[in-house]
């Protein structure tokens, strides 16, 4: 079979360099590297900002690196994920701009260029991407689709291609997806749509199952959730679905997603449930006709769920960005604190989890201790919720090992879950009693299961915040031997990273100033909040404004999740974090952290 080709326009237009164009081509080509390296010495990174030719010393030329919107348009999504793809472009185009290629004496216009060898581009890659590249069409028009607030550079494709194209490219990635390894092409994904309306969804489906017997987790807005196609996923486990219901009425939901046969989707849990297939149901509430309504529908759609013993129950919290409506749409905390009441009005009497994202928001709300592991869900027929425990406990042992932190009782149940346990004790806080459990790993049945659950069947209020990342932070100020320290962290995330702050002896030095600042969710606007969609310039607008107000710090430290698209630390206009350093002068370190948005 023949390979796909990974091909790529240049762009040859009039580029009209400011000053000569030899100079101005090594400039633009160093401005390249920089942004996929570092320069070192001796070890230790070296901040370069411009250069000299051999055979002019007296003249230092400036390399000025470019903002967001100078990206690669005719790249698409590869931008973000494979920057080097980008740097060959530009490279390319820097060279075109002060010569001509010939062949045989004639010149030959060269307007792109593929990739030579793909094994070449390897890199880490997990089996359920290969089913989003079939993502690229919908059958629903969703009133609220995040798709529909995609900045312009995030919503970047490539010219429309056919099935049969995009069908050409899965089989190639399949071809060197290494699902032992973990090794896959490199991504170059953008907006995911709806992956079982691609014509040939199944046949990728059942040619992935043949290259790995890993478990593979599908996203779907449940039109296409036939029997027929329950039954043939059923004959591909282990599989679980996330099915978008958004409402369990016809009319709303046929409102909400302009779903031409609701019916489908709405009877799709109980088919799910029949042939064994594990699937959570995920709602985005929206105040189309108001609050109230959209709450009592909230409410009953999540009753049905429970009916049809849903694994669980996701609720995401509406928002919007400008691109979306410039207007305001709906009062964000207004609807958000709606949402957060029903849920835990229902938590209580419902037999599967009900976790409303992101968990921040509650857990700000009505915790006035964070990070704990208390529990808030078990799934039924797990483990955990075979062995008595109950929503509210608080467990802070295991084995005998005490634990203080969701983070860390996450962990131990994980490696519980993992390795070859038949038994775990737990104990727990209920209502100022100390008591204990016992768990039975191997006592479980549907909808638990092994291979998609990575605690017991045990649900808290998110992933919490590691206190490794305080004595991380400790190392980071330490190495740059900084006293005065600017911290950009998140409107969710501030509450418990000042908890952790004033509970560690790590960082209570006098000599020691740790500023925390919440930069605006400027580029993408409306009502967007969350941290992880920062980009770099809300970093340095906040860091000027910052500055005009406080002394310069010696030392800037941002979380590393706005920057995890990929391993290139991009955020999601493809702009380097090096940028904001660049930008205002002062030394950026990156603290390494996992997604806390789970």
């Amino acid at each position: 079979m023949a390979e796909y080709v990974f091909r790529y326009k240049l762009d040859r237009g009039d580029r009209h360099p400011r000053r000569n164009a030899l100079v101005e081509s090594i400039a633009r080509q160093l401005r390249n590297l920089l942004d996929v390296v570092v320069l070192t010495r001796g070890g230790k990174e070296l901040k370069v900002d411009g250069f000299k030719l051999l055979s002019d010393k007296a003249s230092i030329y400036e390399i000025e690196h470019p903002e967001a919107a100078s990206q690669s348009q005719s790249l698409g999504s590869v931008v973000l994920y494979e920057p080097r793809i980008e740097l060959i472009k530009r490279q390319l185009e820097s060279l075109l701009s002060v010569v001509e290629l010939e062949a045989n004496g004639v010149v030959t216009h060269v307007d792109g260029f593929r990739l030579k060898t793909p094994s070449d581009w390897l890199c880490p890659g997990d089996p359920s991407e290969i089913l989003e590249y079939a993502a690229s069409r919908c059958n629903c028009d969703c009133i609220m689709c995040y798709n529909k607030g995609n900045p312009p550079s995030i919503a970047l494709k490539s010219a429309k291609r056919t099935a049969r194209d995009e069908f050409n490219e899965i089989k190639t990635r399949l071809n060197y997806f290494s699902p032992s390894g973990g090794i896959s092409l490199f991504p170059s994904l953008g907006t995911s749509w709806e992956v079982t309306a691609h014509p040939y969804f199944m046949e990728i489906l059942h040619s992935l199952r043949e290259k790995t017997s890993k478990p593979l987790r599908i996203t779907t807005n449940g039109r296409n959730l036939t029997p027929k196609m329950v039954d043939e996923l059923a004959s591909l486990k282990p599989i679980y679905l996330y099915l978008s219901l958004n409402s369990s009425s016809p009319q709303r939901r046929q409102k909400l997603m302009r779903d031409d046969r609701p019916q489908v989707a709405i009877s799709a849990p109980k088919l799910l449930r029949d042939r064994g297939i594990p699937y959570a149901i995920v709602i985005v509430p929206w105040p189309v006709d108001s609050i109230a309504e959209m709450c009592d529908d909230l409410y009953k759609t999540i009753i049905y769920a429970d009916d049809c013993e849903a694994h669980l129950v996701e609720v995401n919290l509406p928002g919007y960005s400008k691109w979306f409506s410039p207007q305001e749409i709906f009062d964000l905390d207004e609807v958000w604190k709606a949402c957060v009441s029903t849920v835990r009005r229902l938590r209580e009497g419902a037999g599967c989890p009900i976790v409303a994202m992101p968990t921040m928001y509650e857990e700000n709300l009505y915790e006035e201790r964070k990070n704990l592991p208390r529990i808030i869900g078990l799934v039924q027929n797990s483990p955990a919720a075979r062995s008595g425990l109950r929503k509210g406990d608080i467990i802070t042992a295991i084995n005998n090992i005490p634990a203080k932190t969701r983070p860390q009782v996450r962990d131990m149940l994980s490696m519980l879950q993992k390795g070859e346990y038949k038994q775990a004790d737990l104990t727990i806080e209920r209502e100022h009693q100390k008591l204990s459990a016992k768990i039975r790993l191997e006592d479980f049945s549907y909808p638990y299961t092994k291979e998609f659950d990575k605690h017991l069947g045990i649900i808290f209020m998110g992933t919490g915040l590691r206190l490794s990342y305080i004595e991380r932070l400790k190392e980071i100020i330490d190495e740059h031997k900084a006293r005065d320290v600017l911290f950009l962290s998140s409107t969710l995330v501030k509450p418990t990273f000042e908890q952790c702050l004033r509970e560690s002896h790590l960082l209570n030095s006098a000599d020691l100033k740790i500023n925390i600042e919440v930069p605006r969710n400027d580029y993408f606007g409306g009502n967007v909040f969350m941290g992880d969609l920062l980009v770099v310039q809300d970093f340095i607008d906040c860091v000027k404004e910052y500055l005009v107000r406080n002394n310069k710090p010696d030392l800037i430290v941002i979380p590393s999740s706005p920057f995890a698209l990929g391993s290139w630390k991009r955020d999601l206009t493809g702009r380097v974090y090096l940028d904001i350093e660049r930008e205002v002068g002062i030394s950026v370190r990156l603290l390494d952290c996992d997604t806390i948005y789970e």
